[in-house]
């Protein structure tokens, strides 16, 4: 391995660390809830879940990995890919299972307990 790919691999994982030190210490992601339509503008750290007639269709987030795009997760059991959304009594969200976007920035993560966990 040349010393350039080193030098590449070891700011990779000191990016890596710094950033799930920082995960560690700032507050939790919150959730919102939505009846209708989402807002036009979503926040960054706030899972957005759509309710209409009383059942959760989906929910929504802006990905972590700072590319702004939003990501939508099925919420209807009947219905493949679907996510499970569980809110503790701080009302801190947690996501069930991981977010893998396949195009685009390609991030993979978890949401626990409002915290992102990279995979």
């Amino acid at each position: 391995m040349t010393w350039a790919k080193r030098f590449v691999s070891f700011i990779d994982a000191c990016s890596k660390r710094v950033s799930r030190a920082w995960e560690a210490i700032r507050p939790p992601m919150r959730i919102e809830q939505v009846a209708g339509d989402l807002p036009s503008r979503l926040t960054r750290r706030k899972l957005y879940v759509v309710s209409e007639d009383g059942f959760d269709e989906q929910a929504a987030m802006v990905c972590p990995c700072g590319c702004k795009q939003v990501l939508h997760m099925n919420l209807l059991r009947d219905e493949r890919p679907c996510w499970t959304v569980r809110v503790d009594d701080r009302k801190v969200p947690s996501l069930h299972p991981s977010v893998w976007r396949k195009k685009g920035c390609g991030s993979h993560f978890w949401l626990r307990r409002g915290r992102i966990v990279w995979c």
